[in-house]
């Protein structure tokens, strides 16, 4: 079934655009608008969306800013069509990398409090405590937010799981579609001492963090001088016109 698929794909492609390159060339392309690139590198596809705040007369004086929105690995389907997935993990473990987590004094008897520090982020953050069938939530203020959990148990709780979400979000097309990542998922389970609080410090959590993608099986179509992909058209960079924006990977 996936076979004839491509086959498909392959037959609409020349249909719809006639004469095509077979050749996915290295290189850094941009869309109709400029606010997205994608970079080429050898079996490497990595997307790159505008910095807003390099737009306008900004942009126009001291050059555009681009950040990373995905990494994938690009597989050969046919002569015009490549199939695109996200590189497992990278993405999730840059969130986690530089994380904290330590114990503060707390007395006897006195409720759990679980505390998490988003010091590079501005946009509310909720986030989600798990402990057994208890779901407990809070959301950050001025990169703050503290979590009370109930230490009156029968079965005082020993660890607890987290994650994390953006409170708002803006949508990636006029659909309604968002295609970013929205739910990060700390993979351990964090110890509870019967009489500590928990404080978890996240310096790599930024507001940037919401827009990366995660691409699974999906298509790039090689055309003249360009890619397509989602619908949109992407032209290949002169190497004079990469002087004036800039990557961050």
């Amino acid at each position: 079934m996936r076979f004839i698929l491509f086959i498909f794909l392959s037959v609409i492609g020349m249909v719809s655009y006639g004469k095509t390159s077979k050749k996915l060339e290295n290189g850094v392309y941009h869309n109709e608008y400029g606010t997205r690139l994608i970079e080429i590198k050898n079996d490497t596809l990595k997307c790159f969306t505008l910095d807003p705040g390099t737009s306008g007369e900004a942009g126009m004086t001291g050059g555009l800013s681009y950040y990373p929105t995905a990494i994938c690995q690009i597989t050969e389907v046919s002569n015009t069509f490549f199939e695109i997935n996200s590189i497992e993990g990278l993405i999730k473990r840059g969130v986690f990398k530089d994380i904290s987590i330590t114990e503060e004094a707390s007395g006897n008897n006195a409720p759990y409090e679980i505390s998490f520090e988003v010091p590079n982020a501005y946009r509310p953050i909720k986030f989600e405590v798990r402990v057994g069938t208890n779901l407990y939530s809070g959301v950050t203020e001025k990169g703050k937010c503290t979590i009370v959990l109930d230490r009156n148990g029968v079965n005082p709780p020993e660890s607890f799981s987290f994650s994390f979400q953006p409170k708002y979000y803006v949508e990636s097309s006029p659909a309604g579609q968002y295609f970013g990542v929205l739910c990060h998922r700390y993979p351990y389970e964090v110890n509870l001492d019967s009489e500590k609080n928990i404080v978890i410090k996240l310096p790599n959590i930024t507001d940037i963090l919401f827009y990366q993608y995660y691409i699974f099986g999906e298509y790039i179509q090689v055309l003249h001088h360009g890619i397509k992909w989602r619908g949109d058209y992407y032209k290949k960079f002169r190497t004079s016109s990469l002087k004036k924006i800039r990557i961050y990977n």
